[in-house]
C-alpha cells in the first residue's frame, strides 16, 4: 500500500478555545470528541480530510513550542468578506489582510488560537 495522509493533528493549549475557532468560527463539523488519561481529542471533518485537535495535559504541554513552523492550512470557504469581518470583530490575529484580485481567489490569513496559520479563501466571480 502507498502512503495515504490520514489526518492533521493540531497540539492545542486549550481545546475549547480551539473548537471556539475551528467549529464556531469556521464550521467545520465535530465528528467525535474523546478524553483519555489527561489528554482531550477533538476530530473535526474538513471535507475528505480529518483535524484532530489535541490537548495535552499541562504537565505534558510544551510553552516553547513554535507552532505555525511555516504550516498554513487553507479552507475554502463561503462569503469571504463578510467572514473576514466577523474575525475581525472577534479580534482574531490577523496575519495577512483580505485580498480581493480582480481574478483568481480572495485570500485572508488569520492566526488560530496556537499561532497555526489558516488561509481562507474563495473565487473571485468574474465578469464575462
Amino acid at each position: 500500500m502507498g502512503s495515504v495522509f490520514a489526518n492533521l493533528i493540531l497540539d492545542v493549549g486549550d481545546i475549547d478555545r480551539s473548537l471556539a475557532f475551528y467549529h464556531d468560527m469556521l464550521k467545520l463539523p465535530i465528528d467525535r470528541q474523546e478524553s483519555y488519561e489527561g489528554h482531550r481529542l477533538a476530530y473535526l471533518q474538513a471535507g475528505q480530510t480529518q483535524i484532530l485537535l489535541l490537548q495535552q495535559p499541562k504537565n505534558e504541554q510544551n510553552p516553547a513550542l513554535y507552532r505555525s513552523g511555516g504550516l498554513v492550512m487553507k479552507f475554502y470557504v463561503s462569503e469571504l468578506p463578510k467572514l473576514a469581518s466577523n474575525l475581525e470583530q472577534k479580534r482574531v490575529t490577523i496575519l495577512q489582510d483580505l485580498e480581493t484580485p480582480t481574478h483568481g481567489e480572495r485570500s485572508f490569513l488569520v492566526a488560530d488560537p496556537d499561532g497555526y496559520a489558516v488561509l481562507l479563501a474563495e473565487p473571485v466571480e468574474t465578469l464575462n
